[in-house]
């Protein structure tokens, strides 16, 4: 981009997550996450010099109509919405709102559904003006310079990463080379958000002690079928020096109070080597920390996760998916032997280390037999670790998604920016994203469900209720609810006889 002179308009720019928030349902305790995304995209900005606000709608609990008084009050020039496939048509929602009542507004749409269907949404929702595709920090910062120098159709063609219009049609300007040192990125701007609305705790040892998101690399090097990680952020993983790590563990600590860290990365040891000399570290500077990290079982050994208990884990977290082996190596694509996951349970035990593992329910050609057999791992599991349960989505640009298309599991007109009633979701369970059903019945799939929460220690499905009877949109929905709750009932009435 060419250089702006001094003398032109300063820019001023309103960041906004839409008041879904980034996932489905928040934290039953009353505590979330600040949204590192924007943070980092607002941080990128006030590093230009460029004048940016944030307004948090989810947890400020906000409305359209507060969102727009804000938008006027800050009268900013470019107004940009975080995006994920969850929240999209409260994204969209926002976007129209914004742009209709301040149409002299640049209206700019970003994160991982911008990412993912961006072609799409540029299609389809005309009151979005640009939408950022990739890693946002360079292109936000490009965006408001060629707004401050006028905004010409020639200097936004420039503008690597991000899709415009032309003539009405939505142009892709071509990706953004990735950005190999992310170390010299600023701290996420959480001072720009009323951090202590988020109530950020997490339960050690009986006692709720105040926690930080860091996210310390970018990228995931595996292929799971189903997940949109690698078009997000790649498969090349770019990690945060350990000595970058370390210092924004310390400026969390000394900012925000900050004595419990969730490390927010896909693969928090997808280099061992760094992981221990982050530990090292950690232990060297006697950190008074605990933390929490997702990571990969089949990259993981014990003398791995003993370095990681020494420097203060508390928590780990891993997919299994799946039952079958047959299902994870030759659909999911994710190696891991049964007997690993027993394995690593134990060294967990052994080591004290709390524990959560995810599984999914209905995998492309997964049989009957084999969703039994991940009711399996759960049953001999259930005592020795937290489990997550969800069933099996569909994101855009996944190999799931290719695969629901050419299945005809998604209808050939379908676009993501439309709702859809032929393409089944459980929003008030997951999120407003199509579920992937093939090989079962909804019978199934409920009883499946069914089996896991009757048989769990996670609660009842019916304090749910309220929420499905507002998610309902069709008579469709209604039948599916129906089928699935039926399905609870029996498993239930099974389990007590």
């Amino acid at each position: 981009m060419d250089m702006i002179a001094p003398t032109e308009k300063p820019v001023k720019t309103h960041l906004i997550v839409p008041p879904s928030g980034y996932v489905a349902q928040r934290w039953k305790e009353g505590s979330t996450m600040p949204p590192l995304g924007i943070l980092y995209i607002a941080a990128a900005l006030e590093k230009k010099g460029i004048d940016v606000r944030i307004t948090p709608a989810d947890i400020l609990k906000l409305r359209t109509e507060d969102i727009l008084r804000d938008v006027a009050d800050s009268n900013a020039d470019i107004v940009g919405i975080t995006i994920t496939t969850e929240n999209r048509f409260d994204a969209f929602g926002q976007a129209k709102a914004i742009k209709r009542a301040f149409p002299e507004k640049l209206v700019v749409i970003g994160g991982p559904h911008a990412t993912m269907a961006g072609l799409d949404m540029m299609e389809h929702i005309g009151e979005i003006d640009l939408a950022v595709v990739g890693e946002g920090e360079e292109t936000i910062v490009e965006i408001a310079d060629w707004k401050r120098a006028g905004g010409s159709s020639a200097g936004l063609a420039k503008i690597r990463g991000i899709i415009y219009r032309e003539g009405g049609k939505p142009i892709f300007s071509g990706s953004r080379p990735v950005r190999e040192n992310i170390d010299d990125l600023p701290y996420p701007a959480k001072h720009l958000v009323p951090i202590e609305k988020y109530n950020f705790r997490w339960e050690v040892e009986g006692r709720m002690i105040p926690a930080a998101n860091v996210m310390s690399s970018r990228g995931c090097p595996f292929n799971c079928n189903f997940c949109s990680t690698p078009i997000t952020w790649g498969r090349r993983v770019r990690g945060y020096s350990p000595e970058r790590v370390i210092r924004e563990i310390r400026w969390n600590m000394e900012r925000f109070g900050a004595r419990y860290i969730w490390f927010n990365d896909d693969t928090f040891n997808f280099d061992p080597k760094r992981v221990v000399e982050i530990c090292d570290r950690i232990v060297k500077d006697k950190l008074d920390i605990r933390f929490e990290a997702e990571v990969r079982i089949d990259a993981m050994s014990y003398d791995l996760l003993a370095r990681m208990r020494e420097a203060g884990a508390h928590y780990i977290t891993f997919g299994v998916e799946a039952g079958s082996e047959r299902v994870r190596r030759q659909v999911i694509h994710k190696n891991i032997a049964t007997d690993r996951v027993y394995e690593v349970l134990e060294w967990t035990r052994n080591l004290g280390l709390e524990t959560t593992v995810f599984f999914i329910f209905s995998h492309p050609t997964e049989t009957w037999q084999e969703a039994k057999e991940t009711l399996g791992i759960i049953d001999e599991i259930r005592g020795r670790s937290e489990i997550s349960v969800s069933v099996l989505h569909i994101y855009p640009g996944t190999e799931l998604e290719t695969y629901a298309r050419d299945h005809g599991l998604l209808p050939r007109d379908f676009s993501w920016s439309k709702r859809d009633a032929r393409v089944p979701t459980l929003p008030a369970a997951q999120g407003d994203v199509p579920l992937f059903k093939d090989q079962f019945t909804w019978g199934q799939i409920g009883e499946l469900i069914a089996s896991y929460s009757v048989s769990s220690s996670g609660g009842s499905l019916l304090r749910k209720i309220p929420q499905v009877l507002k998610s309902v949109r069709s008579l469709r929905d209604l039948f599916r609810y129906f089928i699935m709750g039926m399905a609870y009932l029996r498993v239930k009435i099974k389990k007590k006889l």
